[in-house]
């Protein structure tokens, strides 16, 4: 089961503007997969930080981004 967030987070992106990493709560976590988008302003990806992997689903508004749900691996 996930939990329901909704936090900012500070993202992160490669040349082509493709999301690579965000930081939230003062860790890094890295991008590894985009398993779903849901058009240009939901994403669901498989991340790794300090604690491990996970999928978390982000929400963009312009150049805001927010972590919405994160889930366990």
């Amino acid at each position: 089961m996930g939990h329901l967030l909704n936090e900012p987070v500070i993202a992160e992106h490669d040349q082509a503007g493709r999301l690579t990493a965000y930081r939230w709560r003062g860790a890094r976590y890295t991008v590894d997969e985009v398993l779903k988008s849901y058009g240009t302003r939901i994403y669901r990806v498989r991340v790794t930080g300090a604690d491990g992997r996970a999928v978390a689903e982000l929400g963009r508004d312009e150049d805001r981004w927010r972590l919405r749900h994160l889930f366990s691996a």
